[in-house]
């Protein structure tokens, strides 16, 4: 008996080679493309992260330090820092929160200790800080962060005169 055997073609060779080449150009495509997405996505979450965290710190630690006078606008060294003044045993502290050499800074001392810019403790990348008392017990506080955005916004002490329903909205 003779056993017949079917012609070959190339095209029967070539085509799942084809279909092979498109299948992996296809996933090579999708899979640069979410990597794109991911990159896009992680970056505006670090932006996020950067400007909303500067301005959640300060406005918790006014918050924290809720009490009639303890919290004011002021200066160290010229740069704006907030200002909160607290009581242990029968001495006082200040806190103060500023912006310097590019970093968010917070600087612990007793009341009354000579100190400057450059001794607080880092705690955020940020380029400007700015805090402002336009009312009693009303703050106003903006920043620019390291990527140069400018954000603002308001804080007001619950213990202060005036009819103010605590924390804002932000800008």
């Amino acid at each position: 008996m003779k056993v017949q055997r079917e012609k070959q073609h190339i095209i029967d060779f070539l085509f799942p080679i084809a279909l092979f080449f498109v299948f992996a150009a296809s996933a090579l495509a999708v899979v640069l493309m979410a990597a794109s997405v991911y990159e896009k996505t992680a970056a505006s979450a670090e932006r996020s992260y950067e400007s909303r965290t500067s301005l959640d710190y300060v406005t918790e630690k006014i918050r924290q330090s809720d009490s009639s006078g303890s919290v004011s606008a002021g200066t160290i060294d010229g740069l704006p820092c907030l200002t909160i003044r607290e009581t242990y045993g029968n001495t006082a502290y200040l806190t103060m929160i500023y912006a310097h050499d590019g970093m968010l800074k917070e600087l612990f001392v007793q009341e009354g200790v000579t100190v400057n810019a450059d001794d607080g403790t880092e705690i955020l990348p940020i380029q400007d800080f700015r805090v402002s008392e336009p009312e009693d017990g009303l703050f106003r506080i903006s920043c620019t962060t390291g990527s140069g955005e400018e954000i603002s916004s308001w804080a007001a002490l619950r213990s202060a005169s005036g009819d103010h329903s605590g924390e804002g909205g932000s800008q």
